[in-house]
């Protein structure tokens, strides 16, 4: 890791969530949630990984929604209260299992696989974020994330390819 890194990784992902916070204050919607700092760190720190690309992100993100409301309609854990420190219905535990487990498989089939995507099913399954407005508030952020965070992406990418081939070079050097 170089010093920069240590300067550029945390700014870009901050200012990543500040750009999609400042449309969310701006439109009066929650677009910032705990799935989106993992989302950030991907784009920024692992830009070369297929989970940082912009269709992983996006089917991700979509497909743990979907999952989320799934696991709420098969356990019927939509009616019941949401997960808080006041406790914890059994039957929003075995939702966020379904949809934690379920949320794997669909990524990995769609070659979309995203981490991040765990967390948005959790935001539902728990109850957290589970009305249907929530799911476009969602991927409205989602959207912003992709949309700021790829040019940062792609230019992280090659500012790591750039590092790997200085380092070739010197290997190659010392070995001549």
């Amino acid at each position: 890791m170089e010093r920069r890194d240590l300067l550029i990784a945390p700014a870009g992902e901050a200012a990543l969530i500040l750009i999609v916070g400042i449309a969310g204050y701006l439109a009066r919607q929650p677009l910032i949630f705990a799935s989106l700092g993992p989302t950030a760190y991907e784009l920024i720190e692992t830009p070369h990984r297929r989970s940082a690309r912009p269709y992983s992100i996006f089917i991700g993100h979509l497909v743990g929604i979907g999952v989320g409301y799934l696991a709420l309609f098969l356990t019927g854990a939509w009616r019941l209260p949401a997960v808080t420190s006041g406790g914890v219905p059994f039957t929003r535990v075995w939702a966020s299992v379904l949809a934690a487990g379920l949320t794997v498989l669909g990524t990995l089939l769609l070659r979309a696989s995203q981490p991040a995507a765990i967390a948005t099913s959790l935001l539902i399954s728990t109850g957290i974020m589970q009305k249907p407005h929530d799911a476009a508030i969602i991927m409205v952020a989602v959207v912003l994330m992709i949309a700021a965070g790829e040019p940062l992406r792609k230019l992280r990418l090659k500012a790591q390819e750039r590092r790997r081939e200085r380092e070739a070079a010197k290997h190659t050097e010392s070995h001549s």
